[in-house]
């Protein structure tokens, strides 16, 4: 009990290199992106939180932030070898234009490589039993 001070929620990292071989990849690419950044930040309406007509009530709060599962997959399900995570919130949305060392875009302007780095927060503690149950 006394070296025990607290426990904090598990934060984690993943990072992606999107190479986009054609204009339709380099729009999903843009729009993957977006929804990261969207997914990281509050709104400023609560309607759908609080369900109230008035705009005044509405503009007066913000919403929390989006929340998220992450897995890392196999065939079409859970992996059994790999880390299983609690409902996560994004904490931080990095994109690098430059993943190679060197600016480089297509003759449309969009970037030849980006790199995506994601941070994420587990909104619920982990036990000594839940990594015995595979988390």
């Amino acid at each position: 009990e006394l070296l025990f001070e607290s426990t904090d929620m598990r934060n984690f990292q993943l990072r992606f290199k999107l190479v986009p071989r054609n204009n339709t990849e380099s729009t999903s690419i843009n729009s993957i992106i977006n929804v990261f950044k969207r997914s990281m930040l509050p709104r400023k309406r609560v309607d759908k939180v609080f369900k109230v007509g008035t705009e005044g009530v509405q503009n007066g709060f913000i919403s929390v932030p989006d929340l998220c599962r992450v897995s890392f997959m196999k065939a079409g399900e859970e992996h059994p070898n790999l880390p299983k995570f609690k409902m996560c919130a994004i904490t931080q949305v990095d994109v690098n234009y430059t993943p190679d060392g060197t600016y480089a875009t297509y003759h449309d302007g969009q970037p030849v490589a980006i790199e995506l780095s994601l941070n994420f927060q587990e909104t619920k503690l982990v036990f000594s039993e839940d990594i015995e149950a595979g988390f």
